[in-house]
């Protein structure tokens, strides 16, 4: 099945000019920016909180996110959803179906997302004929797999408290492609889809840190965007 279709934000199906055409300082941000696998892709906007694709569709197309932060999902026997990944810009999707499975997880825009996207026949064409770009497919890998160790052994294990702190070093992080003391914050639901604690526990810890300047608020955004105390952030994460 294909990717869900978004009415609004852009254009639809808008063919990528070739590599090339933009700046050496953007083609430099992201490893797939480099590539020629992207060429004469094409581009799909998504709103927040729209359906990207689902959990045991077929994986017709390899996509890179351009713009926004995306969540994949995976679903309990309860029917409880739990946040296993977050990937933001410069990171792909659907890398599963290079292996012929399905989508392994259901895939959420968090916010306004724009993708790049190549059919994935397309793209085995294309490392078939350039085996050099095989690399780009391991270090995408590789990138999901440390992922996936980090939220174990971070957003898994200690008390709530710390796993919260650690949760926004990450959130910084992702957002602004290095450690940052600025962060977007997550809904409290989606933050204890991912630390899988109660949205009550998370909300109070939160809180917290508002109420000791930890987390300060961006006056002149009206997003839940704000300035984080680094150091005493950190002290709370090792905790």
């Amino acid at each position: 099945m294909s990717l869900q279709n978004s009415e609004k934000g852009c254009h639809t199906d808008e063919v990528e000019p070739l590599a090339g055409t933009q700046s050496r300082a953007e083609g430099m941000r992201q490893l797939g920016d480099q590539s020629t696998l992207w060429n004469n892709s094409k581009r799909k906007c998504f709103q927040a909180k729209e359906v990207i694709y689902r959990e045991t569709e077929a994986v017709d197309r390899i996509c890179i996110i351009r713009s926004g932060l995306v969540k994949l999902l995976s679903y309990l026997p309860n029917g409880r959803a739990r946040i296993v990944r977050l990937h933001a810009k410069g990171q792909w999707l659907g890398i599963e179906g290079m292996l012929g499975d399905p989508y392994e997880h259901t895939a959420i825009a968090i916010d306004d997302v724009v993708l790049q996207h190549v059919p994935i026949q397309s793209l085995q064409h294309r490392l078939m004929d350039e085996p050099r770009r095989l690399l780009q497919l391991l270090k995408q890998w590789h990138i999901d797999l440390a992922q996936a160790d980090r939220w174990i052994s971070e957003f898994s294990t200690g008390g709530i408290k710390p796993r919260v702190a650690r949760l926004l070093e990450y959130l910084a992080e992702l957002e602004y492609n290095s450690p940052a003391d600025t962060v977007e914050l997550l809904t409290v639901c989606e933050m204890s889809e991912i630390l899988g604690v109660t949205p009550e526990s998370v909300s109070r810890i939160v809180a917290t840190f508002k109420r000791s300047d930890i987390l300060q608020k961006q006056s002149d955004s009206l997003r839940e965007v704000y300035r984080l105390d680094s150091l005493r952030l950190q002290q709370e994460a090792i905790k």
